[in-house]
């Protein structure tokens, strides 16, 4: 028995029983339960439905003529639709679920027509993924839409109204299109034999071509799908490598064969170990460094061994040279004065009182005293001394004043330059070798006197060095990596025993411009002391004061810079020009220092840079040799050499 909700729903169907013959039905319904208006097209139609528990919600319809039956389960199934309803047909009942689980039931046998299936839809002429994304648009959110490619169908679970809708979309997509062109590229055959090949086989179709492009060897293919499919699978078959090999030599004109020959390997791919040591597979090709005539010698297939031949000349490009050039300037200046007093009273040859300072470089007033008293001669000091006694032998007076000021100076001037390669290290020493004692060892027997005694030396270079790796830019900047130090000899020793060594070092990345300098390190220090000795009292003292007191005071200065500029040379003419630049500087510099011949005995031989810069391929000869020796000695000696200009 069925409970209905409201008046008008209640007459309606009460219409619809009591007219059993009536052909028309007119409907008028608000917000009505959506299982009663089920319950009405059940009842008008004579079918039988199974509702799901989630079929739930109100329905509004609203005609303002009769409809017929047929026209009712129309609209019946709209309002299914817009409530994301569907019907699953089956023989004696209909299954009334939500869309998302009709995918999951099957309909009843022998069921045609009706709601919610499942049917395969054949695509036959274009690719399935580009009609899946234009379906998948347009089918409802609970629709389930699978493409299988490789079969060329898909298929669709949907009500049969929207599968309907889909298959002819489908069918207005699926259209023959011949006009397709496809690139296939090969990777060891010729393109130009395999369309040989192919015209041969007389398998192209009417409207159908292949051509070749032998700037990327690769086939040109225009058809149908299956016509390019069938020389897709021909270009499989013959696209293998060839099992001719042939051996071609490349000698090097100015990169390393042993450096250059890893630089090959890693620019191949599958590089795998293949023979002796040294040598390489390299996706069949074999690369072989021979140094003695600094030669690569490479073996494979032939259609492969020319690229990697042009690779290596490629790679045999003559690099660019960097003349760096360096000023290294040290200026260091030592200024010492001192001024003292020292007096006292000698009282039976020795001193009973007075003033008295030990300052550095001056003797004590009793030292000097007792040296006078013992007939020995002592040295007061550099400077200005003066120096009086009075008295006798045994007692009396005796002082001394001395005051000294001195100064000293040191310049130095480096200006090493060093030429290299692009990317090589360059060093350049300029040094003495000094010994620098690390330990000693002796033996002591039964006499004090050491046996066997011995020392470990180790040399040390104290002078300049420089060190620079040069990087060329492409905007024609040199990165350099360098490493600098200046070190020289203080006359000074520790008290550990060794001369004290003075070591200024530079470790450093600069980037610099072609021909502009840069500043590398700069010091300026500045020092300064004083020593200060009096008696306290007397000497603040007016006018007398002075004789109380002693003192000196020294202060220094060192200036230090150092700056860079690297040249590149690209050319020989630039390497000439500045070779003939750098010659006239050192033949200019060497005129300057040389002493001068008065042309008395002995004579003074002539010191300066023989290469003035105007001809530097001259033999390299001592030309300042004595000529009257040189005409004496028996046999003459042979004429000096000359080079071909």
């Amino acid at each position: 028995m069925r409970i209905f909700r409201t008046p008008v729903l209640a007459a309606l169907i009460w219409l619809a029983l009591c007219l059993p013959g009536a052909a028309q039905i007119r409907l008028d319904l608000r917000d009505a339960n959506l299982r009663d208006f089920v319950a009405i097209v059940a009842d008008s139609t004579g079918r039988n439905f199974i509702l799901d528990p989630r079929v739930q919600g109100t329905v509004t319809v609203l005609a303002p003529s009769d409809v017929s039956r047929a026209a009712l389960y129309e609209i019946f199934l709209n309002v299914l639709e817009l409530n994301r309803l569907t019907i699953v047909e089956g023989v004696e009942a209909d299954r009334i679920v939500p869309m998302d689980v009709a995918r999951e039931l099957a309909p009843g046998p022998d069921v045609i027509g009706g709601g919610y299936q499942t049917r395969v839809i054949p695509v036959n002429n274009v690719p399935v993924a580009e009609v899946e994304e234009v379906v998948r648009r347009l089918i409802a959110p609970e629709a389930v839409l699978t493409a299988v490619p490789d079969a060329g169908i898909l298929i669709l679970s949907d009500r049969l109204e929207s599968y309907r809708r889909i298959v002819d979309i489908v069918q207005r997509l699926d259209q023959p299109r011949n006009e397709i062109v496809e690139t296939m590229r090969l990777n060891n055959a010729q393109a130009a034999d395999l369309v040989a090949v192919v015209e041969s086989l007389d398998i192209m179709p009417e409207g159908a071509s292949v051509s070749a492009d032998s700037r990327v060897n690769a086939l040109i293919v225009s058809g149908g799908p299956e016509f390019r499919s069938r020389v897709r699978r021909l270009i499989n078959e013959l696209d293998t490598p060839q099992r001719s090999t042939s051996t071609v030599v490349v000698r090097l004109n100015y990169a390393d064969a042993q450096e250059l020959e890893p630089v090959i390997q890693k620019s191949f791919s599958s590089a795998a170990a293949a023979g002796g040591e040294g040598a390489q597979t390299l996706n069949g090709i074999t690369v072989v460094a021979e140094p003695q005539q600094n030669a690569l010698i490479i073996t494979g297939p032939a259609e492969r061994i020319q690229t990697v031949a042009a690779s290596i000349r490629s790679l045999d490009r003559k690099p660019s040279q960097v003349l760096i050039e360096a000023v290294i300037f040290e200026l260091s200046v030592e200024n010492f004065s001192d001024l003292s007093v020292q007096f006292g009273a000698l009282l039976n040859d020795a001193l009973v009182g007075g003033v008295e300072f030990s300052l550095d470089g001056r003797p004590t007033l009793t030292g000097l005293v007792g040296s006078i008293l013992a007939n020995r001669v002592t040295s007061p000091g550099s400077g200005g001394t003066i120096a009086g006694r009075a008295g006798d032998s045994s007692r009396g007076i005796a002082g001394f004043l001395s005051a000294l000021a001195s100064q000293s100076s040191t310049r130095l001037l480096s200006t090493p330059s060093i030429l290299t390669l692009n990317n090589e290290a360059a060093r350049i020493v300029v040094a003495q070798n000094v010994p620098f004692v690390t330990g000693s060892f002796a033996q002591v027997g039964d006499s004090a006197i050491p046996n066997e005694p011995f020392q470990t030396i180790q040399r040390q270079d104290v002078g300049l060095t420089l060190e620079v790796t040069p990087q060329i830019t492409f905007d024609d900047n040199v990165r350099m990596k360098i490493e600098q130090e200046v070190s020289n000899l203080t006359n000074a020793a520790s008290a550990a025993g060794g001369e004290i060594t003075s070591k200024r070092t530079l470790s450093t990345n600069a980037l610099v411009r072609d021909n502009h300098v840069i500043i590398l390190g700069g010091l300026v220090e500045d020092g300064s002391g004083a020593v200060s000795q009096r008696v306290p009292g007397l000497s603040r003292a007016p006018v007398i004061g002075g004789l109380f007191r002693g003192r000196n005071v020294s202060s220094n200065q060192r200036v230090l810079l150092i700056m860079m500029r690297p040249r590149i040379i690209n050319s020989d003419h630039e390497a000439a020009r500045y070779t003939r630049q750098i010659a006239r500087e050192a033949r200019a510099v060497t005129e300057r220092i040389a002493p001068r011949d008065d042309g008395t005995f002995p004579r003074i031989p002539d010191g300066r840079l023989p290469f003035d810069g105007a001809d530097l391929n001259q033999p390299f000869e001592a030309s300042t040799s004595d000529a009257l020796v040189i005409e004496r000695l028996m046999p003459a000696l042979p004429k000096r050499l000359e080079f071909a200009r």
